[in-house]
């Protein structure tokens, strides 16, 4: 893999563990342990206006709690989707990069065509669950960031390997024009003689 290429894989393979980490599902449930705490701090307390006072705090707590994260629901509609996405661009990249240039430049190029669309597709994706709530401000910054470092970096590979590409395109061209030429030259040097010898 080349320098840049490697270094684009090293950022697709952080953005890949970040949406893994990013994406885990969050439990609005309170775990039996934090029960077991309450009950017990309860039944330590001697007035009942003490057992009101803590159980009023303990209901606030519950009902304010706004744990950021995915549900379980939230998680299959988009979590499961932006793992999907980073996987396919760290694949896109190994499958690009492992192209013959020479031979298979327009392959090369369909691949990071399919990195930048996945990382606009993430981008998108981010935008909607931070629109839902889902998560903060600071993971967006933070996400988005990720997938910029690696959307331009495939934009810079892309048109690098694009100028290339249509140099060998045209290269290419110029010798199927020369090829043609060389078969209709010789087509009518055919015809042109035959036409002599039937005189």
């Amino acid at each position: 893999m080349a320098e840049k290429e490697f270094l684009l894989g090293n950022r697709a393979r952080e953005l890949l563990r970040y949406t893994n980490q990013a994406t885990r599902v969050v439990s609005d449930d309170v775990s039996p342990k934090d029960v077991r705490k309450i009950i017990r701090r309860i039944a330590e307390l001697e007035d009942i206006r003490d057992v009101k006072k803590v159980c009023s705090q303990v209901t606030h707590v519950l009902d304010d709690k706004n744990r950021e994260g995915f549900t379980r629901s939230k998680y299959r509609l988009y979590g499961e989707e932006l793992r999907e996405i980073a996987k396919g661009i760290v694949r896109d990249i190994h499958s690009a990069n492992n192209k013959h240039f020479a031979t298979e430049y327009q392959q090369r190029l369909d691949k990071i065509d399919d990195i930048l669309d996945g990382c606009t597709l993430m981008l998108e994706y981010i935008q909607i669950c931070y629109d839902e709530g889902i998560i903060s401000l600071k993971k967006v910054e933070t996400w988005t960031k990720k997938v910029n470092d690696v959307k331009y970096m495939a934009a810079s590979w892309r048109k690098n390997d694009g100028g290339r590409a249509r140099k060998l395109a045209a290269e290419e061209q110029a010798a199927e024009d020369k090829r043609q030429y060389s078969i209709a030259a010789s087509a009518c040097r055919d015809a042109i003689r035959a036409a002599k010898q039937g005189y």
